[in-house]
């Protein structure tokens, strides 16, 4: 019987272990409001990262870096979809966004797409694996 007990808790404590934390819909936007702040961007991106813009532009996180440095990016999502699988997260939605540059705040290009993003779980963390947006067209 005493041995029954510890391979029970041996056995919850091994779960625990490798049990992955859900990914939802509030920790996709608490992740998002922290985009500004770009040593976020560099510790929440794996360093194999890979952004594929609207236009077909593929960038890495050193480039996301160089080019965030320089905008101003306002961002508002909605019609989330969130599916996780272990510790795989995938979201894709809508995006608006305002964006400018910082020499020039007052000049705002406004932009609106669909996206889908890849976290991965890695040490209890998400980080952002890639994400990709395309020009958001509602009637093709």
């Amino acid at each position: 019987m005493k041995s029954l007990a510890i391979l029970t808790i041996l056995m919850a404590f091994t779960l625990s272990a490798y049990s992955q934390s859900s990914f939802t819909e509030k920790m996709f936007h608490d992740l998002m409001a922290k985009t500004e702040d770009r040593m976020f961007i560099l510790e929440n991106t794996d360093e194999n990262f890979v952004f594929i813009t609207g236009n077909g532009q593929k960038m890495g996180r050193a480039e996301l870096e160089k080019l965030s440095s320089t905008m101003t990016v306002i961002n508002e999502f909605s019609d989330l979809t969130v599916n996780q699988s272990g510790g795989t997260a995938i979201v894709s939605g809508l995006i608006d966004q305002k964006i400018s540059q910082k020499e020039k705040p007052s000049d705002v290009f406004k932009y609106k797409g669909v996206f889908t993003a890849v976290y991965a779980n890695q040490k209890k963390y998400w980080v952002l694996m890639s994400w990709q947006h395309s020009d958001y067209k509602p009637n093709n």
